[in-house]
């Protein structure tokens, strides 16, 4: 199963992949694609060295702009038929203690580069010609707002998890989401995340009234709060044994 992680920036993204990637590693074979052109983050939440990026697999990001797809898929494959993950070259791949492997697009640095055009469509074609194995689930940590939408990364994915904080703004970033995943035929998926004790009411009632099903609420954690400042190998208790149990809710893991 290929499951995007989306939503307005700052919402949690990132540490939401990291800890439904824990909870899911107990189970599956799991992996995570970075495809966030800007965070460089993600491999320290995961406690991993950075891989190299994939882009540079394929020559870089002034060679993507000329590549095809098939080009691509036969560039990442021995006969053309599919892209499995386990056959990229090790240096590409960055393994966690628990058996998470990471695996990044690329990243924007340097100025005048360029946009994230060529991340984006190698995101694509990478996903929508992964093969995976029956006990094998990708998490794809995306890049902030709905770009990638308009880029067509959801093409190759099963479903859409997106996070929103209580804010206005993320919500309606949500709705969007909802919308564009109906109308893919995707699954969606939607938490809340960052949540207190006193605004759970306030923000069910008004994800409600905008049309929103939520699958679930993530509480504020302290834990996830302070190794996120930090840049540490992210440490999280409450917000983890809600996604644990969000993950129960979908049928992802048993309880």
């Amino acid at each position: 199963m290929k499951i995007m992680i989306c939503g307005k920036g700052g919402t949690g993204k990132s540490a939401l992949t990291v800890m439904v990637a824990r909870v899911l590693s107990k189970r599956y074979g799991l992996y995570v694609v970075d495809s966030d052109e800007s965070n460089t983050l993600l491999p320290r939440m995961l406690g991993v060295e950075p891989p190299t990026p994939l882009i540079g697999y394929l020559g870089g990001k002034g060679k993507m702009i000329k590549r095809s797809e098939v080009d691509i898929v036969k560039a990442l494959t021995e006969a053309g038929q599919g892209i499995r993950l386990s056959n990229l070259p090790t240096s590409y791949i960055s393994s966690s203690p628990e058996g998470i492997k990471l695996i990044t697009i690329g990243k924007v640095r340097e100025f005048g580069e360029g946009c994230a055009c060529p991340f984006n469509f190698l995101a694509k074609v990478l996903l929508k010609n992964l093969l995976l194995k029956n006990d094998e689930i990708v998490l794809i940590d995306t890049d902030a707002g709905v770009e990638h939408v308009g880029r067509g990364v959801e093409e190759g994915c099963d479903a859409i998890l997106t996070v929103a904080d209580p804010t206005a703004e993320s919500l309606e970033l949500a709705k969007i989401l909802s919308r564009e995943s109906a109308k893919m035929d995707k699954k969606f998926w939607l938490v809340i995340n960052k949540v207190t004790s006193n605004i759970v009411d306030m923000v069910e009632t008004k994800a409600k009234n905008m049309g929103l099903k939520t699958i679930g609420l993530i509480r504020f954690d302290d834990n996830v709060f302070r190794s996120c400042l930090v840049g540490e190998k992210l440490r999280a208790r409450d917000a983890l044994l809600d996604v644990e149990s969000i993950l129960k809710r979908v049928r992802l893991i048993e309880g």
